[in-house]
């Protein structure tokens, strides 16, 4: 006798389902998984800016209109929107350089411009609807990225991994008029390029990146890694002169896009030196000292034990230990070497040039392919995928709580910044 029909369907449903999600286009999926935590953190920073008193500078453009996106450096973003950058540097009565303009690269600024004058909308609508598109596209090249170059070729495990990302702690600059996803979008596309031995178009993301975010010289031991690989093979296929300058071009692109900036800033103003003189002013210091900052961190978090200086030192130890850590074969050699270079280059960059304050959190979400590591994605069958993602994923969205409640919300008439 045969079942029933509603028996039949409700016995169809397991085998169905998965098979319909398989259908699915991985780029879906990753906009609906990544579109939903950007809904968490909205839920939370709504929730947050309940409780934040307005501050001139820092928390949004006017008094009664408070939106985290809008606050700190944001508030940065919008003054470059709507006057550009000085030609001469502010300079104290002590003869040293104010803080400035000149500290914040010029993409995502006149990116906000150019829409703003294409739609006539304002600044608080554009720059972080701008955030949260760049960052939505970082996801989907990354996952791209991620099938093209983990050991499973598994479109899951890379949703996973974007997943992870996408959730960690201080995803929630993502959707602030910050550039940290604009210079995601075009670091994942970078490397995607190098990977499919795209030269030219590497090249050119490059360049982009030395004009979104101070993160391209560790991309220099990357592209050298990138032609080494390319030249162990060139017996299998030889590389012929248009690829040989295309490489060359690529190796010479993003050792310029290494110091673009500062060499802009300089022909700007007129001073060799304003890039470094305005960075040492967000520091107090008269000049940047490898490693000391973190020397002076960590030396501190030892003796004062103090969640301001003990969680910043754990930001960058914890960080720099896992990204050498990926470099050992035995540990993460399934994930494509490029990866790893790049995640343990870029960390040891963080140690010997940024300062050792509570900015540091932010500073390592470039780091993308630590989430490959804890989500088992280093492996041909990773093991326990979906307990290990749902784990990290909700690690991360209480993480954010912290970080936002930490952090974003100002205290005044001082406090540490995100």
């Amino acid at each position: 006798m045969p079942a029933p029909v509603a028996d039949r369907v409700r016995g169809d449903r397991p085998a169905r389902w998965p098979r319909r999600l398989d259908e699915v286009p991985l780029w879906a999926k990753v906009v609906a998984v990544y579109l939903g935590l950007r809904l968490v953190t909205w839920l939370l920073m709504a929730q947050a800016a309940e409780q934040q008193e307005w501050f001139p500078g820092v928390t949004g453009p006017r008094e009664g209109e408070i939106d985290l996106a809008l606050s700190w450096d944001a508030q940065w973003y919008q003054r470059i929107v709507d006057g550009g950058y000085p030609d001469t540097l502010p300079v104290g009565e002590d003869g040293r350089v104010q803080q400035n303009p000149w500290a914040f690269y010029p993409v995502f600024p006149y990116a906000i411009r150019f829409v703003s004058a294409l739609t006539g909308a304002d600044f608080a609508t554009v720059a972080p609807l701008l955030a949260l598109l760049a960052g939505l596209g970082a996801a989907v090249v990354m996952a791209r990225l991620l099938v093209e170059t983990l050991p499973a070729r598994s479109e899951l495990v890379a949703l996973a991994g974007v997943a992870v990302w996408a959730a960690c702690p201080v995803a929630p600059v993502l959707q602030m008029a910050y550039t940290e996803s604009f210079s995601m979008l075009l670091l994942v596309t970078f490397l995607l390029l190098l990977v499919r031995e795209r030269w030219w178009g590497a090249a050119a993301a490059a360049l982009l990146l030395g004009l979104t975010r101070p993160i391209a010289l560790p991309l220099v031991v990357v592209v050298v890694v990138a032609i080494w690989m390319r030249w162990r093979v060139r017996a299998e296929r030889p590389v012929e002169t248009p690829e040989r300058l295309a490489i060359l071009g690529t190796f010479v692109a993003t050792g310029l896009s290494g110091i673009l900036w500062t060499t802009i800033a300089a022909l700007g103003t007129g001073r060799r030196d304003a890039y470094p003189s305005t960075m040492t002013a967000w520091r107090g210091e008269a000049s940047i000292n490898v490693l000391e900052p973190w020397q002076q961190t960590i030396s501190w978090a030892l003796e004062y034990r103090q969640s301001v200086f003990v969680l910043p030192a754990l930001g960058i130890v914890v960080p720099v230990a896992l990204a050498l850590l990926m470099l050992v074969p035995r540990v993460a050699g399934g994930v494509d070497l490029r990866l790893r270079v790049w995640s343990a280059a870029y960390a040891l960059y963080l140690l010997a040039v940024v300062d050792g304050h509570t900015s540091i959190f932010r500073y390592l979400i470039p780091l993308f392919p630590l989430a490959v590591l804890l989500v088992g994605g280093h492996r041909e069958r990773p093991r326990l995928l979906g307990l290990r993602t749902t784990f990290w994923v909700v690690a991360g969205v209480v993480g954010q709580v912290g970080w936002i409640w930490w952090l974003v919300i100002f205290v005044p008439p001082s406090d540490y910044p995100p």
